[in-house]
């Protein structure tokens, strides 16, 4: 009987000891529920459903976040007119795609579409917020708060040339020495005189050279429909000062070398002119063009034209609030599980089997991973069943597979572009242009019938600058630059920035 009771004891006291640990398991056990994510793409892929699956038994046997998955993707021209009704309806869903050109995020941000996610990140996403550094996150604050979380793709906005390649060579070209854009007028001579045929430069890649010039429009990014390239700040600036570009020496002399181009016969007077943006006929025909710069964008030009390119940087790389808008993910404010919603996205951006389920499908149909390679893959069978080709937009580009060595390269080598980059001194000012709405319809009206034609080369600086200035004067322009002064100083008070 003593050893029946000892053995007993013993047995009750391993209960009693481990039934704290046992009842905190379960009580933090997780509900199942389901989440459903809104996306812009090419609209829905035939195997959506079967990737959805695989998604969800993937997160089932592999993490305890005890959710499943709705994939629901619509197409470039209808997804914002869906997002909107579905935004304006209050209808529940618990993640969308955002940015600042589909979605709009500062508009979204500003009516409360979307919950802060300022106390969230670092208890439900602290990877993520890691991944993407205090800077990156600054350029998503609209009111001093973030409400998305940014891809973690190419950080950095930076300028320069894209050459075609095979007639660099074909004219033995030495191009060691360009540092500006300027210096490329030797070798424009040559393809003017031998490539008839050809546009020797094309600039309409840069529809407004602030940026080139080390500025940043303020206007672009702003919290209504009112955007504007009018006023602009240095990236480096130490005054915080509003200044009109089209005041600046810098913007001046561009115009004036755009003018000087045209008249060489360098920029052809249609492009100059009529500004269209290049269509896809015109790629394959273009020497140089003047266009944002990023890694791998040389080897993507090379298979939309069927050209090898040579790139050739004019500028810094510089990390701004564009960057970190270009595509994010939001939780909606009507979601029931934003913290749930924001933990699958920390493993979107954390688990590279989750990432590439998400972003190729499943292994074997859709792709097949390359023997001895061990992040190179080749499209499956069953490729055209699901193929999005979104890896930008979803979440940690980083973890992408890639289709060839080449591509596998430039996607470790935007983690240097990264780190490298200039940090915008007015990264995560968001104006608010409704004060000045009148003003900016005014305005825009005259920079794209009088100054965009002069940033392509049209038209004589000398008298029609002078003209498009008084114009804008008449229009308001002080008041924009006055207004969008007195807001980055109230900004920079409120994030106690000195000068």
């Amino acid at each position: 009987m003593k050893k029946i009771m000892k053995v007993f004891v013993l047995i009750m006291g391993i209960i009693v000891l481990t039934m704290p640990a046992y009842c905190e398991e379960v009580s933090t056990q997780l509900p199942p529920i389901k989440l459903t994510w809104y996306f812009v793409g090419n609209g829905q892929e035939k195997d959506t459903v079967l990737v959805e699956t695989a998604i969800n038994e993937y997160i089932a046997k592999n993490t305890t976040l005890n959710c499943s998955i709705k994939l629901r993707c619509y197409d470039w021209t209808n997804y914002d007119k869906k997002m909107q009704q579905m935004i304006n309806s209050a209808e529940e869903f618990d993640i969308c795609f955002t940015s600042n050109w589909s979605n709009n995020y500062y508009i979204r941000a500003s009516q409360g579409a979307f919950i802060s996610l300022d106390s969230l990140l670092p208890t439900y996403a602290p990877k993520t917020t890691i991944l993407l550094g205090e800077d990156y996150l600054k350029g998503t604050y609209v009111n001093g708060s973030c409400y998305a979380i940014p891809s973690n793709k190419e950080k950095a906005t930076q300028y320069g040339l894209l050459i075609r390649k095979d007639l660099v060579q074909k004219y033995n070209m030495d191009l060691s020495k360009v540092k500006k854009l300027e210096d490329m007028e030797p070798f424009f001579e040559i393809i003017k005189k031998k490539e008839p045929s050809m546009y020797v430069l094309d600039p309409r890649s840069v529809e407004a050279p602030s940026e080139m010039l080390n500025m940043r429009s303020l206007g672009c990014e702003v919290t209504s429909q009112t955007s504007t390239w009018i006023g602009g700040v240095y990236y480096d600036t130490k005054d915080y000062k509003v200044i009109n570009q089209l005041e600046t020496p810098e913007m001046i002399a561009y115009m004036k070398l755009m003018q000087s181009y045209v008249q060489k016969g360098f920029i052809s007077k249609e492009v100059a002119e009529e500004g269209n943006y290049v269509i896809d006929e015109m790629y394959g025909k273009i020497f140089c063009s003047l266009t944002e710069l990023y890694p791998g964008q040389a080897y993507y030009a090379e298979a939309r034209s069927g050209y090898e390119y040579i790139s050739i940087p004019l500028t810094k790389a510089v990390m701004s609030t564009k960057n970190s808008t270009g595509a994010m993910q939001a939780i909606s404010a009507t979601s029931n599980n934003p913290e749930r919603a924001l933990m699958f996205l920390e493993l979107v951006n954390t688990d590279k089997a989750l990432n590439n389920l998400l972003n190729f499908g499943i292994e074997g149909k859709h792709y097949i991973k390359v023997k001895g390679k061990t992040n190179i893959i080749q499209a499956g069978e069953e490729e055209r069943a699901y193929n999005p080709g979104l890896g930008w937009a979803f979440g940690n580009q980083m973890l992408n597979y890639a289709f060839n060595e080449r591509e596998n390269q430039f996607i470790n080598e935007m983690q240097s572009f990264n780190e490298q980059a200039q940090i915008d001194k007015t990264i995560g000012f968001v104006f608010n242009p409704d004060s000045v709405y009148t003003q900016i319809e005014n305005c825009n009206l005259i920079w794209e019938k009088q100054v965009r034609p002069m940033l392509l080369g049209a038209g004589d600086v000398t008298t029609d600058l002078p003209r498009a200035k008084k114009a804008l004067k008449a229009a308001g322009v002080d008041d924009i630059i006055s207004e969008m002064q007195k807001q980055l100083n109230a900004w920079k008070m409120k994030n106690k920035i000195n000068n």
